[in-house]
């Protein structure tokens, strides 16, 4: 008898238990939406030689803050035609064009240079963003002003704080070079597509977050 009870009691508590499970489950879904598709963004600005000649000055190394109009390297032209050897040699000078920090110097002194040769690469570390890839089939309960808490794989144990800024008006399939798909051999088969959606950082928590670190959003869409 005592058993049997037992056994009851048993089965009882194994129903709460997954009806509980399952209503979690429900509520957080309706609540959160989470994807692991996500990433650290920020814009990386290119610093090109404006003229050809020679970079006899180059002062930045990766890692190093500038300041917009700051000078990172300083051009010699060449000799105009006909300039005696004692003329004053012609230089122009290469400047950061935002505030921000190196995150690529790909010049070294005394190299020649062209127009358009990328000799920097500067980004503000300190305006950075998450571009998080939303199903499409969910996408209809993002917005602007949601609340996400986000986290990033290099320091998972911070959690930080962030909101749906702008919901990008193209799938991600969209900026690819390769098609999903061809239409021209008749067998089509459809694919779940997936929404970029930018995300504000707030704040780095004094954490080193740079582009390209891979991220968790939790966007709250109830």
């Amino acid at each position: 008898m005592r058993r049997t009870i037992f056994i009851t009691i048993l089965i009882v508590l194994a129903f709460f238990a997954i009806g509980g499970g399952v209503g979690f489950y429900a509520y957080n879904n309706y609540t959160f939406y989470q994807t692991d598709d996500a990433q650290v963004t920020g814009s990386i600005v290119s610093v090109s030689a404006p003229m050809s000649g020679q970079l006899s000055a180059y002062s930045v190394k990766v890692g190093q803050a500038v300041t917009a109009g700051q000078v990172i390297g300083t051009i010699t032209l060449p000799s105009a035609a006909g300039a005696t050897t004692t003329a004053a040699p012609r230089t122009m000078d290469v400047t950061s064009p935002i505030d921000g920090t190196i995150v690529q110097a790909t010049a070294v002194q005394g190299q020649n240079v062209a127009p358009g040769l990328t000799i920097a690469q500067v980004t503000n570390l300190g305006n950075l963003s998450i571009t998080a890839y939303v199903d499409e089939n969910v996408i209809n309960n993002v917005s602007p002003g949601q609340k996400v808490d986000i986290k990033i794989d290099a320091y998972s144990d911070t959690t930080y704080a962030g909101r749906v800024q702008q919901i990008v008006q193209a799938t991600a399939g969209s900026f690819s070079l390769l098609p999903t798909q061809d239409n021209a051999s008749g067998n089509f088969t459809k694919v779940g597509q997936r929404v970029p959606v930018i995300i504000t950082l707030d704040g780095n928590g004094g954490k080193d977050i740079v582009p390209g670190m891979s991220a968790v959003a939790i966007i709250h869409i109830h």
